[in-house]
């Protein structure tokens, strides 16, 4: 498991995984430098076959219709719902597998 505090770190720590162990992207839509929305096409460029699940704050919907067209799996809000947030997991890993 890595953790980036940033949008832009975390591509460049996905870019450095050389193996399959790259299975699932978890982001806040809000983050310095670049929000998750704006990470989103990037990612489904680079990594079109790892899932996305995106936090935020603010889930109205415009938010969730912008993360789901820029390939977001899901969209939870905080707080997030831990058993939700488990299940989401779950559920992505195994589409995946």
């Amino acid at each position: 498991m890595e953790f980036a505090p940033s949008a832009a770190d975390a591509l460049r720590r996905a870019a450095e995984v050389r193996d399959p162990s790259l299975i699932l992207i978890l982001s806040d839509v809000n983050m310095p430098g670049m929000s998750g929305l704006d990470m989103l096409p990037k990612v489904r460029a680079d990594y079109p076959h790892v899932p996305v699940i995106m936090i935020t704050a603010y889930g109205d919907a415009e938010t969730r219709r912008k993360a789901i067209e820029r390939g977001a799996h899901a969209l939870l809000t905080k707080p997030i719902d831990f058993a939700l947030l488990r299940q989401e997991i779950d559920t992505r890993l195994e589409q995946a597998a």
